[in-house]
């Protein structure tokens, strides 16, 4: 078939298009000109500019969900020629009706959950494909595209995930986001529990611990569910061990060193392991709704979690010269950014770190004001970019940036004895990049955070600083 995606630089979008491309189809697509770092999942997948005519022969458009209201040529021309239209859930449901599905689902920590369970799932061969919103670092041809089973990223926003057709479902955490869909944080408890009670019959629902007393309340509804828990204080559990820095997990002969330092990131390879196995025993035809049988599994597959890369846009280190490390994370909520901050610290406990903020949506900078100042405040330095104009329209003509840097600045100045010391605001990239190159000195580290073009940007202010002579 000829798909054609509008939008297909997204996360989720560009991993789809490649995925489609690997299973023979012919595909094409329209974007924003920006070289994002998920391009390199599109080298050879010819991407035209926005608002181009839809190419003869088009036999499917995909759009992501960004433009679902807005006025796009080619989505207009789709409906006149009769040509099939879908947006990127209606995509994945549609392919979790035909493998057996299992969803990573939560708040915070599905790519890296995702990326696990695809990682696994290549180098143990089981016959499975993956779709989420990254791609393995140093590695962007790993699409996995297998036949029997399909893991994805079952994304809350806007209730996609009560789209698909899954057989497991695991939750890694439940807090309020997209405040531009939910109005409250009992309104995402409430779509979480909707996903969890039209599961299929004796499906299997994973949680991390966290969430063991809506696990309850969801299995009093729907008793033929078996439920799995993972956590700190569930039969699932890690046990560190300092000599060698690795963890095994209870009832298992598994250890592994992960290549993390924050034990929340930890645990999203756990969720991995337990979901990739009791994927596997589906695909063979057998149960996975016993605890034994899923621990064998991961005794079989846990050793290969020592190999895992990392993923690309996640705690990513994108350059390291003159001094300088540079390293590029998607976190834009408060919660993903103090983990991250706590994962980098841990790991390069003695040097300075510059943090370089582009919020995403100013619904969500406006929500958490508080929260994102409390975050952000874990840094040494911070550096503020406007909102991430992005095609969803929610931020292009907003000061909450500004407001967030007057928020910081505030606190900076009452406090004399916390870590963080200055906090700039930057109008664009071009003043992001002259202000930084001058500002950093050796030993420091360069954290970009949030949306945009940010591994291209860091790359920009290394060479600008080694044009200097720094």
């Amino acid at each position: 078939m000829n798909f054609y995606l509008i939008g297909i630089k997204g996360t989720g979008m560009s991993h789809l298009a490649s995925w489609l491309a690997e299973n023979g189809h012919s595909v094409s697509g329209e974007d924003v000109p920006e070289d994002f770092y998920t391009s390199a999942l599109l080298k050879n997948i010819p991407v035209f500019e926005p608002g181009s005519a839809l190419p003869d022969g088009t036999d499917a458009v995909v759009y992501s969900t960004s433009y679902e209201k807005r006025a796009v040529r080619a989505k207009s021309e789709a409906c006149q020629r009769g040509v099939k239209l879908y947006s990127y859930p209606e995509m994945l449901a549609l392919l979790t009706r035909a493998r057996v599905a299992a969803g990573v689902s939560g708040t915070h920590g599905k790519s890296t959950t995702a990326a696990i369970a695809s990682f696994l799932i290549k180098s143990s061969g089981i016959d499975a494909s993956s779709i989420y919103g990254s791609f393995l670092k140093n590695d962007s041809s790993a699409v996995v595209c297998g036949d029997k089973g399909l893991v994805i990223e079952a994304c809350e926003y806007q209730d996609h995930f009560l789209l698909y057709d899954l057989d497991i479902l695991l939750i890694t955490n439940i807090s309020w986001d997209h405040p531009d869909w939910f109005e409250s944080a009992a309104a995402v408890r409430a779509s979480f529990r909707q996903r969890v009670i039209t599961m299929k019959q004796n499906s299997v629902v994973i949680c991390h611990d966290s969430l063991k007393r809506y696990a309850a309340d969801w299995a009093s509804e729907r008793p033929d569910i078996f439920f799995i828990t993972y956590g700190p204080r569930s039969s699932f559990s890690l046990s560190h061990s300092i000599a060698d820095d690795s963890y095994s997990v209870s009832g298992c002969s598994v250890s592994f060193r992960p290549g993390e330092k924050n034990l929340s990131i930890i645990y999203d390879y756990l969720g991995a392991l337990i979901l990739t196995s009791a994927l596997s025993l589906l695909i063979e035809g057998r149960s996975a709704r016993d605890e034994e049988s899923v621990r064998r599994k991961m005794d079989e597959l846990g050793p290969l979690l020592s190999s895992f890369p990392g993923l690309a846009a996640r705690c990513d280190a994108v350059a390291d010269e003159n001094g300088v490390l540079y390293i590029d994370d998607y976190a834009h909520h408060p919660e993903e950014i103090r983990v991250c901050l706590d994962n980098i610290g841990r790991k390069y406990p003695s040097r300075r770190l510059v943090v370089l903020f582009m919020p995403h949506t100013a619904s969500r900078t406006e929500a958490f004001m508080k929260d994102f100042v409390s975050a952000l405040s874990r840094c040494d330095a911070l550096f503020i970019q406007p909102v991430y104009a992005s095609a969803r329209q929610d931020g292009a003509e907003s000061d909450a940036a500004w407001r967030l840097y007057k928020a910081v600045d505030r606190r900076v100045f009452r406090t004399f004895y916390g870590r963080l010391a200055s906090v700039s605001y930057v109008h664009s990239n071009e003043d992001a990049a002259c202000q930084l190159a001058s500002f950093l000195q050796s030993n420091d580290i360069l954290l970009s955070l949030g949306a945009g073009d940010n591994r291209a940007l860091l790359q920009r202010i290394a060479g600008l600083r080694a044009d200097k002579g720094f």
